[in-house]
């Protein structure tokens, strides 16, 4: 079968694992509307602020936790499998949130489904990355974003209308979709070849790519990177010891350290603490703060559905555009949400009624418009890289990771909201979150690659060039003085 009629398959490989990112955006934006209910006591059973606070606030702890098993369980038993524990993960939790009132019960539901969605979170990023031709690997690494925002604007609007628990048992359908067709789908190659498989992992390849020359190119530069990698850690022993010592030296090595350090920045600074948790969060509190002159319930779904058409629309240039200057294009848009939000807030106490009258609409259009950065790539474009610039034999590793400490400060900066705003207000809250976005613009002008048509490979090498580079430049300094 020809390359290009298997790009169907590679597509469907990529979203089935990442429909538990769908369900994930459940997760994230279920707290918004439960809250409310649960305070109400709308199926009968009331909360207490406390108990509330931690139920919206637990999810992201539990995926503190799942970053660091899913690294771990994607490189002891495969990227397939450990997905096919994510899906089972995520249907225990909902079951469980859906039939207890009990508040701990639900409280656990509520941890397992954040354990489970940010394990996902880092094995579909790598399996997605490993399974994906370059052609099309700018597109289905966009997929993840696009079904976190499809999933977090079909919850709102399901929320909108019928009751939290309702909501909960319709989440229930979508992982359970991907447990089956995860079942029918094939290793990752990549993985399978570092497990001294090679027979296996040609006919996953196979499976992906169904061009027997495509096939063979692709297992000989794999098999080349492995032997490399290889080469370097044949002196570092088998005990664990060693291990541990080996995987602490190539947490030190350039190769793995500068795109580590890249990957951080971009999602824990310019993401986390760009504005983004605020509104996911605490969307009705920061309307309601800007006086916005429309209802926050179902401004919230509108703003949800635009961001998620933005994200499947702008997702085919994507596929075309050069990673690195999208990049830079939509965050340089996200600064200018961010800036005309914290100057609205600073200058609106100063405007006549007259002028109010328009200018009350300037913090809705800014948040569309940071919703348009976001799906031109501020998004989108950091997750692509996270199953790219990671050198192989870490790229588990370097996931979990960098889920732990996403998730570590994503919980600070939703916790950090009410602060903000009852200290400095929203314009002083937006101003940081500005602030913080031109600092991650301005680092990654200078350090972040294009990766757009590379193979893994090549990404590797460029890394491992920059690291032979710096060496002879060090050996040649040393040699002059």
């Amino acid at each position: 079968m020809e390359e290009t009629n298997r790009k169907f398959v590679q597509i469907l490989a990529a979203a089935t694992p990442n429909l538990c990112q769908f369900t994930n955006g459940f997760s994230v934006s279920l707290s918004s509307y439960a809250v409310p209910q649960m305070l109400q006591a709308t199926n009968g059973v009331q909360f207490t602020d406390e108990e509330t606070s931690w139920f919206a606030s637990i999810m992201a702890l539990g995926s503190v936790t799942g970053a660091l098993y899913g690294g771990y369980v994607a490189d002891k038993i495969g990227r397939k499998k450990s997905l096919i524990l994510d899906c089972l993960g995520l249907i225990l939790s909902y079951v469980i949130i859906g039939v207890s009132n009990n508040f701990p019960i639900i409280l656990f539901g509520r941890f397992l489904s954040g354990h489970f969605g940010g394990s996902n979170m880092v094995t579909s990023s790598i399996f997605v990355g490993e399974i994906s031709h370059p052609s099309i690997r700018g597109f289905t690494g966009t997929l993840l974003i696009i079904e976190y925002c499809a999933g977090f604007t079909l919850s709102m609007l399901l929320g909108a209308i019928f009751p939290w628990k309702t909501v909960v048992y319709i989440t229930i359908i979508f992982p359970t979709v991907a447990f089956f067709i995860m079942l029918a789908l094939k290793e990752s190659p990549s993985w399978l070849l570092r497990q001294k498989k090679e027979s296996e992992a040609v006919d996953c390849l196979y499976f992906y790519r169904g061009n027997p020359v495509t096939v063979k190119e692709e297992i000989e530069r794999m098999k080349d990177n492995l032997q490399r990698i290889e080469k370097q850690n044949e002196t570092m022993g088998n005990t664990a010891m060693e291990r541990l010592k080996n995987k602490l030296r190539r947490m030190t090595d350039s190769a793995f350290l500068k795109p580590f350090l890249l990957l951080n920045l971009m999602l824990n600074i310019g993401l986390d603490w760009g504005g983004f948790p605020a509104l996911a969060f605490y969307m009705h509190t920061i309307l309601e703060e800007v006086k916005a002159p429309v209802d926050p319930y179902w401004m919230a779904v509108i703003l949800a559905a635009f961001r998620s058409v933005v994200c499947v629309g702008l997702s085919f240039i994507l596929i075309k555009a050069p990673r690195r200057k999208m990049y830079l294009m939509s965050g340089s848009i996200v600064a200018v949400a961010l800036f005309m939000q914290s100057a609205f807030a600073f200058l609106s106490p100063y405007l006549t009624d007259e002028i109010m009258v328009y200018a009350r609409w300037i913090p809705l259009l800014a948040i569309f418009i940071q919703y348009l950065g976001f799906g031109l790539g501020w998004g989108a474009i950091m997750y692509m890289l996270q199953g790219e610039i990671l050198p192989s034999d870490m790229r588990s590793f370097g996931c979990g990771l960098i889920g732990i400490l996403d998730n570590i400060a994503l919980f600070l900066a939703v916790k950090s909201i009410p602060i903000l705003i009852s200290n400095i207000g929203v314009g002083g809250m937006f101003s940081i979150y500005c602030a913080l976005v031109l600092i991650t613009l301005t680092v990654g002008f200078f350090v972040m690659p294009e990766t757009k048509g590379m193979s893994l490979e090549d990404i590797e090498d460029f890394y491992s060039a920059m690291r032979k580079k710096s060496v002879m430049t060090t050996d040649q300094k040393s040699m002059s003085e």
